[in-house]
């Protein structure tokens, strides 16, 4: 499975790669949601699979440079894990890489929650859709937090690559972003990807 995993991650980041969405960082302050959306597909989709290269695009003089935070201020970002956070305070984005499972998490503090689901959605598709099914999964609201579902599912002759070099249905990955307009004054949205379940 992590085989397959990894195949999959690969595939989303070599697609990226192609269609040429992964020009730098955006640079100047603007919408926090076009920020977060860009920060989210140029960083954690496009490097899926591969966050060791992520964390070197990171890096001053970069493409994806941005400023690294102290161990002190990272603490909130990392919920209880080790860790590496990055953040344009700026526009109130945050990129957390969590270990030890390499989750890829960004964190946006004030945003028009309905405009980033739109940017995520539009950008992924227009990113991603000659190998990959992209889909709206239906949402989950627990108490004053709203989870939205895009899952990414491997298909045409990227799906059957797949299935030749694993002999199994590829289940695929899922975008969540979970927002809350109550929850958390500081916080607003929470952009994750993980695998989907088959």
């Amino acid at each position: 499975m992590r085989k397959l995993h990894r195949a999959t991650t690969a595939g989303l980041a070599a697609l990226l790669l192609l269609t040429g969405q992964t020009q730098a960082a955006p640079t100047p302050a603007s919408d926090s949601g076009d920020v977060a959306a860009r920060t989210f597909l140029l960083g954690c989709v496009a490097y899926a699979g591969d966050y060791a290269k992520l964390r070197d695009h990171l890096r001053p003089g970069q493409d994806m440079y941005l400023p690294e935070l102290s161990p002190t201020d990272a603490v909130p970002f990392l919920q209880g894990r080790e860790g590496t956070v990055w953040a344009r305070p700026d526009a109130g984005v945050t990129l957390a890489l969590l270990k030890p499972d390499e989750t890829c998490v960004v964190f946006v503090r004030k945003v028009s929650t309905e405009a980033l689901f739109r940017r995520l959605e539009t950008g992924l598709r227009s990113s991603l859709s000659k190998s990959f099914t992209v889909r709206t999964a239906g949402e989950e609201t627990k108490g004053a937090m709203r989870s939205r579902f895009i899952d990414l599912i491997p298909s045409g002759s990227y799906r059957e690559d797949l299935i030749k070099l694993y002999t199994t249905e590829p289940a695929g990955m899922r975008v969540v972003l979970t927002t809350s307009e109550t929850a958390n004054p500081n916080l607003q949205a929470i952009i994750t990807l993980g695998t989907r379940s088959p």
